[in-house]
């Protein structure tokens, strides 16, 4: 009988140190946007976005920007001009000297927001 519960007990430890130790999935950057104009390169892994943007992600919500450029290389997105703009999420946010030239800069890797 000791050694049922044993086994038992040592079974039961191994099923749950697999949950405990297993690593999170990361999941891809998910990006959904629209514009009047829409312009990608894909030498310099830039996507242009003008007119009416809309753009969401898992961190950052924003619709009717002027223009909206993601730099797949440097991992940003660059926001003119938005009109409604949402943070779900970030790690930081922070604004630059008193400029009032109205851009937001989103590093996707980060997950950082900076208002220019």
């Amino acid at each position: 009988m000791k050694r049922l519960f044993t086994i038992s007990g040592i079974f039961t430890l191994l099923l749950f140190s697999q949950n405990t130790f297993a690593q999170e999935v990361q999941s891809e950057l998910t990006m959904t946007y629209k514009g009047d104009n829409i312009k990608k390169n894909t030498q310099e892994r830039t996507i242009i976005l003008n007119g009416n943007v809309m753009l969401k992600t898992k961190n950052i919500s924003l619709a009717n920007a002027e223009k909206v450029t993601i730099d797949e290389k440097n991992n940003t997105v660059t926001i003119y001009n938005p009109k409604d703009f949402k943070i779900l999420y970030a790690k930081t946010v922070s604004k630059t000297g008193g400029s009032n030239k109205n851009i937001i800069v989103y590093n996707t890797k980060e997950e950082s927001i900076i208002f220019q």
